[in-house]
């Protein structure tokens, strides 16, 4: 659902569509005149929508994306991800349990699966040498508030997302992924990591 705010507003543009049938170049063209791309798809909480197709599609519409901004060095792409993500680049460590749970889930559950390739698609494949800047913001347990609230954010997780998880509020990760693409200092600072953001 659309809030009417954002059907009200001459400044927003909506297009309807099922992006994982989108081509490369339709992509391309969706995205030739942005200063910014952020990707914030999951999959519908259901049955069918979590075992069912497309089982791949963050992985997929990241990779079509980051080709379509490559030749664009000036387009900022940011990826809303999760602290179920470990990024072991910057030594992050997951406990025994944590391991165990985590393999079940990346085994038995497709969209946490596309989840994690997407963000080790960013990390592994992009990463800092490649010719885009990124950004994969990681909340931890999303939490529906009506206003903005204080929040941290850290290069590495503070707290075990199963064994003690975190409250993120969906409008502050909106305030710092806005602020991220506004401001040129906290993009160089996270350009090309994994920040995670608790309230």
């Amino acid at each position: 659902t659309i809030s009417h705010n954002l059907l009200d507003n001459n400044k927003v543009e909506i297009i309807r569509g099922q992006v994982s049938k989108f081509t490369l170049e339709q992509i391309k063209d969706l995205v030739k005149d942005c200063d910014a791309v952020v990707c914030c798809l999951g999959h519908n909480i259901s049955f069918k929508g979590i075992f069912g197709p497309p089982y791949n599609l963050v992985f997929q519409t990241v990779k079509k994306i980051t080709k379509a901004i490559l030749p664009n060095c000036n387009t900022k792409f940011i990826l809303m991800s999760t602290t179920a993500y470990t990024n072991k680049k910057i030594g992050e460590k997951n406990t025994i349990g944590e391991k165990i749970i985590f393999s079940f889930l990346k085994l038995f559950l497709p969209p946490h699966r596309d989840n994690m390739n997407a963000c080790d698609y960013l990390l592994y494949k992009l990463g800092a040498e490649n010719n885009i800047d990124w950004i994969a913001v990681r909340p931890d347990s999303l939490i529906d508030e009506t206003n903005k609230s204080a929040y941290e954010v850290f290069e590495l997780k503070k707290r075990s997302p199963i064994f003690n998880p975190g409250k993120t509020s969906r409008i502050n990760v909106s305030q710092f992924i806005a602020d991220l693409i506004m401001d040129e200092q906290l993009w160089f600072l996270w350009n090309h990591n994994t920040p995670v953001i608790y309230n």
